[in-house]
């Protein structure tokens, strides 16, 4: 599965999705999710965390897209 540029945050406000971030991380762990799509979910406990992880993340798939269309240029 395609999953550049896929981001899903979750707003862990109090642990309230502990349960379920723990989840995804027994999938990985199992082998039911790959390692290299865990990385789409970003959790947070406030909004201004979740927006600046998911902008730095927005921003390492810019660079490494550029990079990707230098190399084939």
């Amino acid at each position: 599965m395609h999953t550049a540029h896929l981001s899903v945050g979750i707003l862990n406000v109090d642990g309230y999705y502990n349960d379920l971030i723990q989840l995804f991380d027994k999938g990985v762990r199992e082998g039911f999710i790959e390692d290299s799509a865990s990385h789409i979910v970003i959790s947070a406990d406030n909004a201004e965390e979740l927006l600046r992880k998911m902008e730095a993340k927005a921003g390492e798939e810019r660079r490494r897209e550029a990079n990707k269309k230098r190399r084939s240029s």
